[in-house]
């Protein structure tokens, strides 16, 4: 897939390719930790197709198993979504079922990353970071205690920033953080688009 690649900002501060105009619309970040309880992974995706049904915008990395399976979803809705790469966008292979709602206007990809790195929790916690900041609402389903999610969870609560939490964490944690991440086809069926 050749990239179109566009930048955004004054100076010049993130590139991107896709719906452009996803940036200055109203974007909703969402996360979650590698690894979630079955309750956090039902809300999940209950909210994920709530999102896709009021074409709401989702910003993420989506790069935990939950994130990956909430875009699923939103891509098979055709709603739109904008992903935050950890790593240059010049000389990334996104994968071929984004090829689609990139050129539908439903998706842009965006980074603020120029010099290719192995993926570290730093730059890690620089992309969700990025996407909350781009973000008018924070939206977490599940947070395992101790993670790096958990101190970027404080450090917005600091800042101010309202962060909406699918579940309770407490009781997430009590239920443990087993089960994986999926969207089946009965889920994206559900959509009804």
């Amino acid at each position: 897939m050749t990239l179109d690649v566009w930048v955004h900002g004054s100076e010049g501060e993130l590139s991107g390719c896709g719906s452009r105009g996803l940036l200055t619309g109203e974007l909703t970040a969402f996360f979650a930790s590698r690894q979630c309880p079955g309750s956090a992974i039902r809300a999940a995706m209950d909210w994920a197709l709530q999102q896709a049904r009021a074409r709401q915008a989702v910003i993420s990395g989506f790069h935990s198993p939950l994130e990956q399976s909430v875009l699923k979803v939103l891509i098979a809705a055709r709603s739109p979504a904008v992903v935050v790469l950890a790593r240059p966008l010049q000389g990334a292979r996104l994968p071929p079922e984004w090829t689609e709602p990139l050129a539908q206007g439903n998706l842009a990809v965006v980074s603020h990353v120029t010099t290719a790195n192995r993926l570290t929790r730093q730059l890690a916690d620089a992309r969700n970071a990025l996407a909350a900041q781009l973000a008018q609402k924070i939206v977490v389903a599940h947070v395992s205690s101790g993670g790096s999610l958990a101190s970027l969870l404080q450090r917005w609560r600091e800042d101010g920033r309202q962060v909406d939490l699918l579940l309770n964490c407490q009781t997430a944690t009590e239920q443990g953080a087993g089960g994986a991440a999926f969207a089946d086809a009965g889920l994206i069926s559900q959509i009804g688009l």
